[in-house]
């Protein structure tokens, strides 16, 4: 027993604070055993089960160690991800886009224009969508987040129960696509091998994508994150911030919450979809000169893109590839909850 007792505090004793902390509520469970069997001099049945409890406490102190802190797999991806793996992997993702949607969607690129021009040089929407589409398998779980958000950044939001049920349906959707698990086998060849539980893939999503977080200068509300940012579009004053998605768009369109000015550059993607520069105009007056968005890809696809990019090449060019098309994704981060996440992302090319 007493050997025991000293292996255990050993264990503690040698690694870091919040491990020992762990261990130490875990012991705390089992310690008013140990003082009654002292005291009362039980031996036996009671005293094997003692023991069995602490050989869990040591277990269980060992598997938590194993498992790396957020920050830790910002910085390992980080510091092991080459620029090869990179190119690789996005290539891996497009070929996994099943539920692309390039082939069924019409896209009216219609007039040049720029960011300064305030001239309509599109007669008609830019993209017609069809039903078929909306009510794809990972569409219609993406769409239905789209109206938890209220696009002010000082207007405040509260998450429901049924809007964090939708966050986890759309993440238990993607996380069974091929994008998905081409990220998460990136990240467990990376030495990540908690991502090899679902439990924890589901929860690193939910921390990057949904942890909310404040954008106005005065701090005071917590009312974007980074779903909202880069899917749909926020208003700071007469600032349009994100709208980097196609279907978000397509919807506003469909609204007539959208003007289409015309087209400031593309870059196509070999028949997997397009980065499209535009310019637009929100909500009759919010001016929009210059966004960028993929068109035709997946949400799972965009996901997979954005996560892979603010793990691994945060706060700078991420260079991928695919098909022999060189583009990039540009991130910025934001600090949360202390906690490092994604403020926008976006395709570069």
């Amino acid at each position: 027993m007493k050997l025991a007792l000293i292996l255990l505090f050993c264990v503690v004793a040698s690694q870091a604070d919040d491990i020992a902390s762990a261990a130490g509520q875990i012991f705390n469970s089992i310690l008013p055993n140990l003082i009654s069997n002292s005291v009362t001099g039980q031996q036996g049945n009671t005293a094997t089960n003692t023991l069995q409890q602490i050989g869990t406490v040591v277990g269980g102190v060992v598997d938590y160690a194993k498992k790396k802190s957020y920050e830790e797999m910002l910085r390992q991806v980080q510091d092991s991800t080459s620029d090869e793996d990179l190119l690789r992997v996005s290539e891996e993702m497009f070929n996994a886009d099943v539920n692309n949607a390039f082939n069924y969607i019409q896209v009216n690129l219609q007039g040049k224009t720029s960011p300064m021009s305030k001239n309509d040089e599109a007669q008609t929407h830019l993209l017609n969508v069809p039903e078929n589409v909306w009510n794809g398998p990972t569409i219609r779980p993406f769409v239905a987040l789209f109206d938890n958000y209220h696009k002010n950044v000082i207007r405040p939001e509260f998450v429901t129960p049924n809007e964090e049920t939708e966050q986890i349906t759309f993440i238990n959707t993607i996380l069974a696509t091929g994008p998905m698990r081409s990220l998460m086998s990136l990240l467990v060849s990376k030495g990540l091998n908690q991502m090899n539980e679902y439990n924890e893939q589901v929860e690193l999503l939910k921390k990057i994508w949904f942890t909310k977080y404040a954008r106005h200068w005065t701090g005071l509300c917590k009312c974007s994150c980074a779903f909202e940012n880069i899917f749909m579009a926020e208003l700071k004053s007469n600032d349009v911030l994100g709208l980097h998605s196609w279907l978000f768009f397509a919807k506003r369109e469909l609204d007539n919450k959208a003007n289409y000015l015309g087209y400031i550059n593309k870059l196509d993607l070999s028949g997997k979809g397009m980065i499209l520069k535009q310019h637009s105009v929100l909500s009759e007056t919010k001016d929009a000169p210059e966004i960028t968005m993929f068109v035709g890809t997946s949400p799972e696809l965009e996901v997979a893109l954005y996560t892979l990019c603010f793990m691994a090449r945060p706060n700078r060019p991420c260079n991928l590839r695919y098909n022999n098309i060189p583009f990039s994704i540009q991130t910025k981060t934001i600090k949360a909850e202390n906690l490092v996440v994604i403020d926008t992302a976006y395709p570069v090319f």
